[in-house]
């Protein structure tokens, strides 16, 4: 299938072939019945006139005494047959296939021939050839006969295929212009789709025009692209109104815990609206996460650079983290949606283990980010699970766990913007291995 065209493949290409080969089949046909009736006709004529003339040419030459046989038999030979006459049937040529069917047709139209022992061949055969033979006098003498114009076998000409087939081209031609305009309104569908597909901002409107199925059809789509981008519009507003109302009371709890004088109170208090301001980010990442990350331009970023600059920020918070990797390694992504995957992997590693190692390998056609801990790890069967969202594997990570269970599938929606993705293993230390493969293009 990589071998054919992309144009072959569509619904104008599958009806042209068609079209085509309706039309070929229906030509090649059309012109076989018609080279073979017109070969038919000529060796039908050629029998005719042939048996006319050995009739003509055996009582001549059988009136005339031997000695004048040879001359009477050069008078006879016209542009069209040579007549010899000899005393003794000379032997055929090694190769020369008789003629039944044209031996048949000659002593038809002249029965008298059919005493004669007439024997009719065909001489160089191949595209063309001529026709000879031989008749015996009844004074036991022959008279051989050769056309002297070849006659064409039965193949069928290609000339008058080519020239049967040039109206044929000409229609098939035709055919596809109307049907690719036609077809039209169905690329600008397909265009519209792709566009809304990719997350485009502006809704531009497919014209309604072509058959009444297809207009059918993009009547249909432009009401759902409005639905689409109508929700969208919507989402966007909630998860605006929804992360202010949640982080303003946040706000003030924070604040009046800092009044609190006792000191275990106001830290346990804090340390909750610490973790519901993290679940809150969550959420409101994962949910408008996929325009985010669909709407930053790729742009060259030092990936071995942000690495050790996340590692480094662990170690300033009293972390346990290593970097392993080049120091350079350059490539076009969304610097704000990688790193924020990368975070959310990092975390995860701190929480479920003791020590973060981040590791950058390049090779071949790909990137991999690779983060790991040596905490408990998630079972094989357990791993597809922990990639869906709001899935939380307690016997798998310990129970106080914070968040929604978002952080894996942010980070695989982030490899999935960048034609990567997300792979789960387990690490040499024992704990878990999460690797984001990049492609280098």
């Amino acid at each position: 299938m990589r071998l054919v065209p992309h144009f072959a493949l569509g619904l104008i290409g599958r009806v042209f072939a068609i079209l085509l080969l309706a039309v070929l089949v229906e030509y090649a046909a059309s012109t076989f019945l018609y080279e073979r009736a017109s070969q038919f006709s000529v060796r039908q004529d050629e029998a005719h006139r042939l048996a006319e003339h050995l009739v003509i040419a055996s009582k001549l030459i059988e009136e005339e005494e031997s000695l004048h046989r040879p001359e009477e038999a050069a008078e006879l030979t016209t542009t069209r047959y040579a007549i010899a006459w000899r005393a003794t049937l000379p032997k055929p040529p090694t190769v020369s296939p008789s003629l039944d069917r044209l031996t048949r047709q000659i002593i038809t139209w002249e029965p008298d021939l059919a005493r004669r022992d007439l024997r009719v061949s065909l001489t160089s055969p191949g595209r063309d050839g001529f026709i000879a033979g031989a008749l015996r006098l009844t004074d036991g003498s022959w008279i051989t006969f050769r056309t002297r114009q070849p006659v064409a076998a039965l193949d069928m000409a290609v000339s008058r295929i080519l020239l049967a087939l040039t109206p044929a081209v000409a229609l098939i031609l035709i055919g596809g212009l109307l049907l690719r305009q036609t077809l039209r309104p169905m690329r600008d569908l397909a265009r519209a789709a792709d566009r809304v597909g990719h997350g485009a901002v502006e809704v531009k409107s497919v014209p309604e025009r072509g058959p009444s199925e297809v207009r059918d059809v993009v009547v249909a789509f432009n009401a759902m692209q409005a639905r689409i981008h109508r929700l969208i519009g919507d989402r966007t507003q909630a998860l605006a109104a929804v992360g202010h109302d949640f982080r303003t009371p946040l706000a003030r709890l924070r604040l009046r815990a800092d009044a609190i004088d006792d000191d275990d109170l106001r830290d346990s208090i804090q340390h909750d609206v610490i973790e519901m301001n993290q679940m809150v980010t969550s959420l409101l990442a994962y949910l408008s996460g996929e325009d985010e990350a669909d709407a930053e331009t790729p742009a060259p970023t030092d990936l071995a650079v942000m690495c050790a600059t996340l590692v480094d920020d662990v170690r300033d918070h009293g972390g346990k983290a290593k970097y392993h990797g080049p120091d350079h390694c350059e490539l076009a992504v969304r610097r704000v949606a990688l790193k924020r995957a990368l975070t959310n992997l990092i975390d995860n590693a701190r929480h479920y283990g003791k020590r973060v190692d981040v590791r950058l390998d390049v090779s071949g056609d790909t990137v991999t980010i690779a983060v790991e801990d040596d905490g408990p790890g998630i079972p094989p069967d357990q791993r597809d699970r922990a990639l869906e969202p709001f899935v939380r594997l307690d016997p798998a990570r310990s129970r106080d766990t914070q968040g929604f269970g978002l952080g894996l599938a942010i980070v695989q929606r982030v490899a999935a913007v960048h034609d990567g993705r997300l792979e789960l293993d387990s690490a040499p230390s024992g704990g878990l291995s999460a690797r984001i493969v990049l492609p280098r293009a």
